[in-house]
């Protein structure tokens, strides 16, 4: 721009006439610019280089259904009460716990506090329909260990379980706030099909927010959320991302969870293949990022000053010539 407004008209010589008489101006307005090319390279460097990076996604929803997997090998202990835990003594893999009770091969109750520790790395399916009991599947590497109120182990059960918690309304008339800690990766809801036969638990409703690094100070930004509707599917890329949040119920239908989860992308897959996808990129960044929007405002502002000031000390040294 700046180059562009000083040599339009070059049988006027600006330059010629403005090194004649203010030298040493001139020098400083060069200097002035060859820095403002620097910092915009550094700046358009820096935006891209941000741009690449992962941001983070703040999850709040509600859902019949949650798959986690669990990172650790020692997951935290999963409490309950008036629990019913069914497993099978062959421990196959065909195991339903949505079957009828009578495919089951073995149960256990237990109708007052206690919680279940499992061992090794884990697949665990959270699932309530409605109002009714939450039913826990778990599938791990190692034996799960079950134990009373007293931190007493009571029952050693194999790998592939599951646990129902019978009535979670009378837990919280009791004041009981169950909970669960989860550091690993979350599948939140699924998109209907066609099935006739579906034992799929539907995403509810929730939404998702963006939340990404300013440009200078590093302050986080939050994008407005997105909003998640019924049979809504969440997917991030890459696979299995950083993830941390918490499980837990109240006394409306299914599951809520709240997770923040490190990704490149988010996307809100929707009947008919219809895909909303989420990403931090310079988009995004210019809509909310107000560092980024006031410092490229001042970089576009500086050329119009220099052109200004060259244009001003040649209307000067014209003036004195004359």
């Amino acid at each position: 721009m700046l180059l562009a407004a000083v040599v339009s008209e070059p049988e006027k010589k600006v330059f010629f006439y403005i090194s004649e008489q203010y030298p040493r101006t001139l020098h400083c307005i060069a200097f002035f610019f060859s820095l403002y090319v620097v910092f915009l390279g550094l700046l358009i460097a820096k935006i891209a280089f941000n741009s690449f990076s992962p941001g983070s996604f703040i999850v709040t929803a509600r859902s019949e259904r949650i798959e986690y997997q669990a990172q650790s090998i020692d997951p935290p202990r999963i409490p309950f009460r008036d629990a019913t835990l069914n497993w099978e003594e062959s421990n196959t893999e065909v195991f339903d716990p949505l079957a009828a009770e009578g495919a089951l091969t073995r149960t256990h109750q237990h109708p007052g506090l206690g919680s279940l520790q499992i061992q090794g790395k884990a697949t665990i399916i959270f699932s309530r329909i409605g109002k009714g009991p939450l039913h826990i599947l778990i599938k791990s590497s190692g034996k799960n260990l079950v134990f009373d109120e007293n931190d007493q182990k009571i029952l050693t059960l194999p790998e592939t379980m599951d646990l129902v918690l019978n009535n979670p309304l009378d837990m919280i008339a009791r004041g009981v706030a169950w909970k669960y800690n989860v550091d690993g990766p979350l599948l939140v809801g699924k998109v209907p099909t066609y099935d006739a036969y579906q034992q799929n638990g539907l995403l509810l409703d929730g939404e998702i927010h963006m939340v990404a690094r300013q440009l200078l100070s590093g302050n986080h930004y939050k994008v407005d959320p997105y909003k998640l509707q019924l049979g809504d599917g969440l997917e991030f890329f890459p696979e299995a991302p950083k993830t941390s949040g918490m499980i837990t119920f109240d006394l409306d239908q299914g599951l809520e969870v709240v997770a923040i989860v490190e990704a490149n992308s988010a996307t809100i897959k929707k009947f008919r293949n219809t895909n909303l996808k989420i990403r931090n990129n310079l988009w995004s960044k210019l809509g909310k990022d107000e560092e980024l929007v006031i410092t490229w405002a001042i970089m576009l502002a500086v050329p119009g000053i220099l052109v200004f000031a060259v244009r001003l000390l040649y209307f000067h040294s014209q003036m004195k010539l004359k």
